[in-house]
């Protein structure tokens, strides 16, 4: 792709010397004057950190105590983790994927335990924390750390022993005004995701599920949104945030966030509109192997965030004309330059990596897991759950595991490859 060069009236008034940071972007004979563009936000708007080990049994003891007694809350207290603050407790069925979800909203974090794809008194991917918008922009990154994983105070170490970090997927989020989304958006534009959802007068989109997101058709003569690719990968939305801030009830901390990132630029008088990249947490694990690190914490990610979101608008970009190697769109370049996380972008060539196994039966094992689906395929009641559960009855389970396990992936890893696995035997045709 070809990028626009970059004025502004100062640099022109110098002899048409590029300003890097110029609203002025120019191709061949066209300009675009971006200066009514004004970008209010730039914030991890989600983090998911999956942490792997064995449940603590006196935890689990105190938790069934709770359900047997129909409790709906409980205190969390050790090492003064939260204040005392009380958390809602609940029960889960297995379509959540956890036995147990703990959420305090004051916090901003909810807790998924007790994973339903492993034993609950062996080691596995048992512990997953969500952190809200809110909770990340009230600390630095070494003190969410420390909440989630400190040697004293880590959250992880209050449900699991010798818990380990294995995997963070991250959202990030730019808000912006002064800038309507073409009507030939999706001609124009360049990706690899074969899914694109677009939503006429969408009301609002339901974000907080990882494995899904949900549209709730609204007014006429609002903007289209855009839903771009398969959760499991990098995936794109573009929605009207100053709508949806309503129906999630945030309008008082999106006013805030806005005008403090914004220095008081922020006009009440416009709508907001929101790009989100939301890299899954075995993209951002590719991501780092591809450049010799490990990217399995929070921690180990946030200084390479603006290069993520780099690469996530590289791989869904809008082109001028639609032409893959022609010019980037100049307001996508202005994304793609101007929007940083914590740090300025490094710079890095990033591609990604699978990580190899190191298990010398793991042709066997795919081979079995792949035949297993393709038989059960042909069952139309068949679902994921059917198949996990002939998996986990196999004597060859703890190879499987350690199988995964090599390859940095887990129960929910398994769980997404044989759901799309099924479907694509049934879509296609191919089912044994």
């Amino acid at each position: 792709m070809k990028l626009n060069q970059r004025f502004s009236l100062e640099s022109l008034a110098l002899g048409s010397e590029e300003d890097q940071g110029g609203l002025l972007f120019a191709r061949n004979d066209v300009i675009t004057d971006l200066s009514g563009v004004n970008v209010v936000g730039a914030s991890v708007d989600t983090v998911r950190q999956l942490f792997y080990g064995v449940p603590k049994a006196s935890f689990i003891e105190k938790l069934e105590e709770h359900v047997q007694n129909k409790d709906e809350f409980i205190r969390i207290t050790a090492n003064d983790l939260v204040n005392d603050d009380r958390w809602h407790f609940s029960r889960m069925g297995k379509a959540g994927g956890y036995r147990y979800k703990l959420q305090n909203n004051a916090v901003g974090l909810v807790v998924l335990f007790g994973s339903w794809y492993g034993k609950i008194d062996q080691e596995g991917s048992h512990l997953k924390i969500e952190l809200s918008p809110h909770f990340i922009s009230q600390r630095t990154v070494p003190e969410i750390w420390e909440y989630l994983h400190g040697d004293f105070i880590g959250i992880s170490r209050l449900f699991l022993d010798e818990p380990e970090a294995k995997g963070v997927a991250v959202h990030l989020a730019c808000d912006y005004q002064g800038f309507n989304l073409p009507d030939d958006f999706v001609r124009n534009l360049v990706t690899a995701s074969r899914t694109i959802r677009a939503y006429d007068g969408l009301a609002s989109i339901d974000l907080t599920d990882f494995t899904d997101a949900v549209g709730t058709y609204g007014r006429e003569g609002q903007a289209k949104d855009y839903l771009i690719g398969k959760p499991i990968a990098v995936q794109m939305a573009l929605y009207d945030k100053s709508y949806e801030m309503i129906k999630s009830d945030k309008v008082d901390y999106c006013k805030e966030e806005w005008n403090v990132y914004s220095l008081g630029t922020y006009d009440q008088t416009q709508s907001v509109r929101r790009i989100e990249a939301r890299l899954h947490h075995t993209v951002v694990r590719e991501i780092g192997l591809g450049l010799g690190l490990e990217f399995e914490g929070f921690n180990q990610v946030a200084d390479h965030l603006t290069d993520l979101w780099r690469y996530a608008l590289q791989r869904n970009r809008l082109m001028i004309d639609g032409d893959a190697r022609g010019y980037l769109n100049p307001f996508w370049q202005l994304l793609m330059q101007d929007v940083r996380f914590y740090v300025p972008a490094q710079g890095v060539k990033i591609s990604r990596k699978k990580k190899e196994a190191v298990d010398p039966i793991a042709r066997n094992i795919t081979s079995v897991i792949g035949n297993l689906v393709s038989i059960m395929a042909r069952r139309n009641d068949c679902t994921v759950r059917h198949v996990m559960r002939q998996i986990h009855r196999l004597h060859i389970w703890p190879e499987i595991q350690t199988y995964y396990r090599s390859r940095g992936k887990d129960d929910d890893d398994l769980r997404e490859q044989i759901k799309e696995g099924l479907e694509k035997r049934r879509l296609i045709g191919k089912a044994a």
